[in-house]
């Protein structure tokens, strides 16, 4: 897991990472000849107002896992994998330079699929959600979590509990 360990922060949010964020998933679609709707842009940097670590986070969906063809075209496309990383049934790739990504492979529809969803489409509409995970993102570089692993880590606690409310479906009122 220590290869995939890097220093993290996190800035107010962009506006350029929903265009970001389509030109790649674009990029990757056309690379592994799959539909669009088969890619999403997840995590932090989807949800407008929300600080985030200055990476946009994709989601791309397969209906076989775990799709070994497409995750070696993806390396093809300067993406290093990472393997599992720790998430059975996810497999993680990045890509550093002058604008960063992450792809998440996993099965469409699948529970890692849904989740990212919910969890997305949570914080945008429910401010309280977006103010309360933010603050934990702050609290846990404030607490000296200046690594993924130990930020992942130091927030792991919130982001289960707002998953929650978005599964079961809480409107944020």
């Amino acid at each position: 897991m220590r290869e995939l360990d890097e220093p993290v922060h996190v800035v107010g949010h962009r506006a350029e990472w929903a265009t970001q964020g389509s030109t790649e998933a674009g990029r990757v679609a056309q690379a592994l000849g799959l539909p669009a709707a088969d890619i999403e842009h997840i995590g932090s940097t989807a949800v407008v107002g929300l600080v985030a670590k200055p990476t946009v986070d994709l989601m791309l969906g397969v209906v076989e896992y775990p799709a070994p063809s497409l995750q070696s075209a993806l390396v093809e496309l300067g993406y290093e994998a990472l393997g599992e990383a720790g998430i059975p049934g996810r497999h993680y790739f990045r890509l550093r330079g002058s604008a960063s990504f992450n792809v998440q492979l996993v099965l469409k529809g699948g529970s890692h699929w849904q989740h990212n969803l919910a969890l997305r489409e949570y914080l945008r509409r429910c401010p309280s959600a977006r103010q309360r995970y933010a603050e934990a993102k702050q609290a846990a570089l404030a607490s000296g979590a200046k690594t993924l692993l130990s930020y992942s880590a130091a927030k792991a606690a919130v982001v289960a509990a707002l998953l929650q409310e978005a599964l079961v479906g809480n409107n944020g009122t």
